[in-house]
């Protein structure tokens, strides 16, 4: 399948956003490209902060439930991203090999990166993946 294009980024899961942004901004010459917080049912939420440094992107996670944000020795990877095009061409065609995705269509995220889409789904030994176009 030629649709694959390469990695888009690596989701991490942290107990602390604001100290992650912190440690890779000040540290590791990152910069911020985007964030938000996401609501989620029973007053949780998501906050979300996609930071990049040439070519390389992090997406840090900050559940509000801190017991999600899994720490160990080299962190907690949350999934990983597979920069595609053609997304529904493709979502379709895994259909057909019996791949089962998390939602029904692509999530449309309009102000992120200026339009992109994703789906996500499980691999083999449980591993979250998420392919990920972007529409600009």
């Amino acid at each position: 399948m030629s649709n694959f294009k390469g990695l888009a980024h690596i989701g991490l899961y942290t107990q602390d956003i604001e100290k992650s942004k912190d440690f890779y901004i000040n540290n590791l010459n990152f910069k911020l490209d985007y964030e938000t917080i996401s609501p989620k049912p029973n007053n949780a939420w998501l906050k979300i902060a996609f930071i990049s440094l040439n070519g390389m992107v992090i997406e840090l996670l900050e559940p509000s439930d801190k017991s999600l944000a899994k720490q160990g020795n080299a962190g907690s990877v949350d999934h990983i991203a597979i920069e595609v095009k053609n997304l529904d061409e493709l979502v379709s065609q895994l259909k057909a090999k019996g791949i089962e995705f998390e939602t029904e269509k692509p999530i449309k995220l309009e102000k992120l990166f200026n339009g992109a889409q994703v789906i996500f789904f499980r691999g083999p030994s449980g591993e979250r993946l998420e392919l990920f176009e972007f529409l600009a």
